[in-house]
């Protein structure tokens, strides 16, 4: 009879018990990779791949955090940029009225007109310069890989005073009229390359952007073929499982009441 005739360690029991055991384990860790999709939840589900892939969220995180970095400098040269475009936009409209005063069909109350717009826009051109436009751009400032760019060289935060563009230093009277003109467009000229530098720097800000996007989905599938579980394969596995559950359950069950067939050995 064997293990059958030693009723005191039901050793039949015991093994079908660790069997339940273990396949219980199995099934709780099958649905837990189910529930999260992931098949490293803790450093004891695999040691190794949870440091690879824990090292792989902190770079994708900084990645994350350099597009932001990236994206608030684009805005912030955007910004100024516009702001930029807007002084173009009044000098040309500038250089139009100091051009039509240059002319002797216009007269002395047509000149006088369009020096008082010529002295409006400029005082506008000031205004933005020195409320709207950032010093930040004037100083040099450092963002993601850009280190010390700086858009100083001939435009500064007044820069049109150099030209001799401020309120009354523009005539279009007499002789005056030809340095008028030739102040402004020099102004403009000064704008523009300022303009073509800020979007330089935006498109480089751009580059740099797309650069940390394609790395970033890089190192997101790295660490999804390391983490992320297959849902189909843990789906068999679960029902692989339960039905060795419920096999382990009814082996258990028959070795409990395997012993009591001793008891025939007693009957009269």
């Amino acid at each position: 009879m064997g293990d059958l005739a030693r009723i005191a360690t039901n050793v039949s029991a015991l093994r079908a018990f660790q069997t339940l055991t273990d396949i219980n384990s199995r099934l709780t860790k099958t649905q837990e990779r189910i529930s999260t999709g992931s098949t490293i939840n803790r450093a004891s589900d695999s040691p190794s791949d949870y440091f690879i892939s824990r090292t792989l969220t902190k770079d994708v995180n900084a990645l994350e955090r350099k597009k932001k970095n990236i994206e608030r400098g684009i805005n912030f040269l955007q910004t100024n940029n516009s702001r930029l475009a807007q002084i173009s936009e009044i000098l040309i409209e500038a250089s139009d009225l100091a051009n039509q005063a240059n002319s002797l069909a216009v007269s002395s109350a047509e000149k006088q007109a369009i020096q008082n717009d010529l002295t409006q826009l400029m005082e506008e051109v000031q205004l933005i310069l020195q409320s709207g436009v950032s010093p930040k751009l004037y100083t040099g400032f450092s963002l993601g890989g850009l280190q010390n760019v700086s858009l100083t060289g001939n435009l500064t935060i007044n820069p049109l005073s150099s030209l001799t563009l401020n309120g009354t230093n523009i005539a279009v009277t007499g002789n005056s009229i030809d340095q008028t003109i030739a102040n402004i467009d020099s102004a403009l000229v000064v704008i523009l390359e300022n303009e073509e530098r800020l979007g330089s720097f935006i498109r480089r800000l751009e580059v740099e952007f797309d650069g940390a996007e394609v790395e970033e989905t890089d190192l997101r599938a790295s660490r999804s073929s390391i983490m992320d579980a297959d849902l189909a394969e843990e789906q068999l596995e679960l029902t692989n499982l339960q039905i060795l559950q419920q096999a382990a359950l009814a082996m258990l069950a028959q070795a409990n009441s395997a012993p009591t067939s001793v008891l025939q050995l007693f009957q009269q």
